[in-house]
């Protein structure tokens, strides 16, 4: 999902990689949300102040609510219909994972509502990520850990940030000890300057010992990884891909990049370019596609580009976002503002009116 406000400057900041959140909060009053099919028609019209993608038969939408004479916003769950499945009356939510989804309620903690929109796993936490894998991160306000399907801390919060398992390895982030810890925790991709990121086991067993700057979410058997001194800071990012015992399989060559679904992966390239007097600027490249082997499949040709899902990528064009196919043909023409992933044959997208 191309989720757009996931860039956090501190860790005072740091909100879960994972929210539903679609685009910059404070959507303009002409910007609404919908979900089209794989035809680009909108089978659910737009009439959302955001939206998430559907997972268990239900979305995550955003609406103006009225109570007490007041006029509020809140989280609730539609079904595939547009109807509201949830009563809309949470501040935050995730999306559902195997029949819970994360929720807080209005001055509340973290907790986990089944679809009936009852809590299950009473609100506790100071945040909280979705189930994957049978476990979930969470947050006990100091330091993050793991709990199980009861709400029992399975793997004891002992990390700064704990992100969530994929191909039974998730990536947890330690201080270096600095006192100084910057980061940026996107959906499928992790960087820190003053920590580095190890992988661990659903046992808590750190599995890759790295100082990588920068990782991300196991897919197709590979992460992204980014490899070098002062990434993102003296220079730009190089970022290649590791298999599960943390060899690198894809070396270290791109600017940026998505970790790999359904035997592709969005990458960008990039170049430096001479501006006179000895000096010279880093300008950001096209993204396009490699596979697990790291061949180009799709040529660099996107201003932006999402993961594969459901055999459908987002990519932006000229400023606005639209889909493609495996081979890189346009399936879906560039026309929203925003847009999120296929799941479920639906995919949420914000036009503006």
């Amino acid at each position: 999902m191309r989720l757009k406000s996931r860039l956090f400057g501190s860790l005072s900041a740091f909100l879960l990689a994972s929210s539903v959140v679609a685009c910059q909060p404070g959507l303009a009053s002409d910007q609404h949300w919908g979900y089209v099919n794989v035809k680009g028609d909108f089978i659910i019209k737009p009439t959302y102040l955001n939206a998430g993608n559907f997972r268990d038969g239900l979305a995550p939408v955003r609406v103006k609510v009225e109570k007490d004479g007041n006029s509020d916003e809140r989280w609730g769950f539609i079904n595939k219909q547009g109807e509201m499945a949830i009563e809309a009356k949470f501040d935050e939510v995730l999306e559902f994972q195997n029949g819970l989804a994360p929720a807080r309620l209005p001055d509340g903690k973290w907790g986990y509502i089944d679809k009936a929109g009852a809590f299950v796993i009473e609100p506790q936490f100071d945040r909280a990520d979705c189930f994957s894998d049978g476990l979930a991160a969470a947050s006990d306000g100091s330091n993050w850990g793991f709990i199980d399907r009861q709400g029992h801390w399975v793997i004891k919060p002992q990390y700064q940030i704990a992100c969530r398992f994929s191909g039974d390895r998730a990536a947890v982030l330690h201080n270096d000890g600095t006192g100084m810890l910057s980061l940026s925790v996107r959906d499928d991709i992790y960087t820190a300057h003053g920590g580095h990121w190890n992988y661990i086991d659903k046992s808590g067993k750190v599995v890759i010992d790295s100082l990588f700057d920068g990782s991300g979410i196991f897919g197709d058997g590979l992460a992204p990884a980014a490899v070098g001194a002062n990434q993102g800071v003296a220079v730009p990012d190089k970022w290649g891909f590791v298999n599960k015992s943390g060899m690198l399989i894809v070396k270290p060559q791109f600017a940026a990049v998505h970790a790999p679904s359904e035997g592709m992966a969005a990458v960008q390239t990039g170049q430096w370019k001479k501006i006179g007097q000895g000096f010279k600027t880093w300008m950001p490249g096209k993204w396009g596609y490699i596979n697990t082997k790291g061949k180009q499949v799709v040529k660099s040709q996107f201003d932006g580009a999402d993961p594969f899902s459901e055999g459908l990528a987002g990519v932006q064009v000229d400023g606005k976002w639209g889909y493609i196919d495996k081979t890189g043909k346009i399936v879906i023409e560039p026309k929203y503002k925003y847009n999120g992933a296929f799941h479920e044959e639906l995919a949420p997208v914000c036009v503006t009116q």
